[in-house]
């Protein structure tokens, strides 16, 4: 009996020193002393261009990269002159947004910490901004967690404001047909007829894909069978134009194709010019001639010259063999004829 009670007196005792060192639950980490915090600040419509008087609604991103950490975000948006603050009412938003007395200096800041936040504020342009002109937004980040990179808490997007215009592009080269091996020179321009400057993006068909080209300027991007080109602004009336050096390097049964195409900035009166093509065959190699011999006689093989045929004609000399068969058969049948 008494071995009973010392062998539950023992399992009570492990019972209970194993609920006194019963690990509680884990502590909360503490936040990390840094997180990556990243802005962007864009146009709702991308690249489209504003008229004076219109509309534009700027959208703003922050997000912790590559650590999702909540902390409460401060973002202040700087509008350019003549653009004003309108409203920033979106269900969606981290927190609200409020302009100072100038209308052109909005703080937006969340409700509650947050990892990723964003906000949209709309604005309105004067009428009386300049046309044919860069406008510039700047937003910066202000961050509870200390941020090891402060260069992307800043991000600023660039608007055009401008009315419609006219701009066109046209190409021209030689006529050809072209040979293999031979190269030729394509002018584009891209005019504009106004009545205000603006640029453009230009995408330019090159085919066959084995043509080599020279001299396309400076933020052309190629593509197989496409070259992407961004078009500096243009001053109504002016005219951007440059060269480039074709070179047909194989045959091809489709003919050379260059069409180039832009896309102003500035919303087009006349879509119908902003195409050009040129068109040229390339000529088919002629087939190689085959090799002439040049042997001293009417032998065979190789190319080699043959030996001249000498002494006595063909047709004597089959004669004289035949002679000999008859004088064999003959000797023949008169030594059989003595023997019987």
């Amino acid at each position: 009996m008494a071995r009973y009670l010392r062998r539950g007196l023992a399992a009570a005792c492990a019972a209970m020193a194993g609920f006194v060192f019963l690990p509680g639950p884990a502590a909360a980490a503490p936040p990390p002393s840094q997180v990556d915090q990243r802005l962007f600040l864009y146009n709702e419509n991308g690249q489209a261009p504003v008229a004076p008087g219109g509309s534009v609604t700027f959208v703003m991103t922050a997000t912790g990269v590559p650590e999702k950490v909540p902390q409460h975000l401060t973002v202040v948006l700087e509008l350019p002159e003549g653009v004003t603050f309108r409203s920033a009412g979106n269900e969606h938003a981290a927190g609200p947004c409020v302009p100072d007395d100038t209308e052109r200096k909005v703080t937006c800041t969340t409700a509650a910490p947050v990892a990723d936040a964003g906000w949209r504020v709309t604005t309105d342009f004067a009428e009386d901004l300049p046309l044919g002109r860069y406008v510039t937004a700047e937003a910066r980040l202000t961050t509870e967690i200390p941020d090891p990179e402060q260069s992307n808490n800043v991000s600023s997007t660039d608007v055009f404001v401008t009315t419609s215009g006219d701009m066109s592009v046209t190409i021209s080269a030689p006529p050809g047909p072209w040979q293999v091996g031979s190269s030729f020179d394509a002018r584009i321009s891209v005019h504009n007829s106004g009545p205000y400057r603006s640029p453009a993006d230009m995408r330019s068909v090159v085919s066959p894909y084995s043509l080599s080209y020279t001299g396309w300027p400076e933020g052309c991007v190629a593509d197989p069978g496409l070259m992407y080109c961004t078009i500096p602004v243009v001053e109504a009336g002016d005219t951007y134009s440059f060269t480039v050096r074709f070179k047909v390097t194989e045959f091809d049964e489709e003919p050379i194709t260059l069409s180039p195409e832009i896309t102003p900035l500035a919303p087009d009166t006349d879509p119908a010019n902003n195409k050009a093509t040129y068109r040229a065959d390339i000529t088919k190699p002629s087939p190689s001639p085959s090799p002439t011999h040049t042997g001293g006689g009417s032998g065979t093989g190789g190319g080699e010259p043959g030996l001249p045929i000498t002494g006595a004609p063909a047709w004597s000399l089959a004669l004289f063999g035949l002679g000999l068969l008859i004088a064999g058969a003959g000797a023949l049948f008169v030594a059989r004829r003595r023997g019987a």
